[in-house]
């Protein structure tokens, strides 16, 4: 089994011959694991590694359990799995570790995205679980930006080495697991329901949606936005639109433009986007952006600009938790003053 998640990033089934390289990077590794992985000190040979791994292999074959090494081209750098798929509840718990060397580039938050969404589409999970030490601020970050539930905390959850720590529990079910999808002509009746929504609450523009409000008929501005995706425009940019999903329904829009003009320099920014009102203050703009941010690195931006007006508050925190630094400020010509925001990918 494999996935691609990005450029030379893929997760793939682990056999009993790849556990030289599993030990290796875990050895490579052993200070930095220990502080959060109870099983380090017991992983002391390439034999145990090799025995883990089939372990692993049995508990795929009777649907217990699946996990994948991530790895770089050819070059392992870590572990993703579920675990305890409990058939009566349909639930499972993921667990994930990476190399030192490979953080902070947005991997395993891909990876664990991945995952989820093979869990509720081909495995038929309906919950699907985190445990994270209370203190472990990189792990918690992961299920926060990919909009999991924070479910509580289990004091002294886990003892690690003699110390006893606090465990966070995240979690997601099915029916609130936020996806983009390509807009295609199945979405009109949901997209025309979408539509409604701001109409119905005075609003007379949908952000990252390309004119959608304005659109005379629903295949007429589907083939604008299909066509906008590679065809040459005079003054415009290349850009992909999305609609994001949480089950049947649309709760928002987004654009990515695929480079910038002088305008979008200006106020514009690489990304646009628009939640539902009814869906607002959810938590849903804050995934939307980090999927977003997964479509610029596909397209090959490696520092993205996103603004707001400076009077939308909900907006810039949504901006700064992804990561976005404030560069300046800029007036337009009705007076309006747009923040000016940098993510680094």
């Amino acid at each position: 089994m494999e996935f691609t998640i990005r450029d030379t990033i893929t997760m793939q089934t682990l056999r009993p011959e790849d556990a030289s390289n599993v030990f290796a990077v875990i050895d490579q590794n052993r200070n930095y694991l220990r502080q959060w992985l109870p099983w380090v000190d017991e992983t002391d040979s390439p034999v145990v590694t090799e025995n883990v791994i089939a372990s692993w292999e049995k508990e795929w074959e009777n649907g217990s359990g699946l996990v994948l090494g991530i790895f770089q081209g050819n070059r392992y750098i870590g572990t993703i799995g579920l675990h305890d798929m409990k058939g009566s509840n349909n639930s499972a718990m993921i667990g994930y570790w990476l190399a030192q060397s490979e953080q902070g580039g947005g991997i395993m938050t891909a990876c664990v995205r991945t995952l989820v969404d093979y869990a509720f589409d081909s495995l038929s999970v309906n919950r699907i679980y985190i445990y994270c030490a209370d203190a472990n601020k990189k792990s918690r970050a992961i299920p926060e930006r990919l909009g999991f539930m924070l479910e509580g905390m289990l004091q002294d959850g886990e003892c690690l080495y003699g110390q006893y720590y606090d465990l966070a529990v995240y979690g997601m079910v099915r029916r609130h697991w936020l996806r983009l999808v390509t807009p295609t002509s199945e979405h009109k009746q949901a997209a025309w329901e979408y539509r409604q929504a701001y109409i119905d609450c005075g609003e007379a523009h949908i952000h990252g949606s390309g004119g959608f409000l304005q659109a005379f008929d629903y295949e007429s501005w589907l083939a604008k936005i299909t066509a906008a995706q590679t065809a040459a425009q005079t003054g415009w940019v290349n850009c992909s639109t999305y609609f994001a999903f949480v089950a049947d329904s649309i709760v928002g829009t987004i654009q990515v433009r695929h480079c910038l003009n002088e305008a979008l320099h200006n106020t514009g920014g690489h990304i646009g986007y628009g939640v539902r009102p009814t869906e607002r203050r959810k938590g849903y703009a804050t995934n939307m952006l980090a999927l977003a941010l997964e479509k610029c690195r596909e397209l090959g931006i490696h520092r993205a600009l996103v603004t707001c007006d400076k009077d939308n508050i909900a907006s810039a925190k949504t901006i700064q938790k992804g990561g976005g630094v404030l560069e300046n400020e800029c007036t337009e010509e009705d007076g309006n003053v747009v923040q000016r925001y940098w993510i680094m990918l």
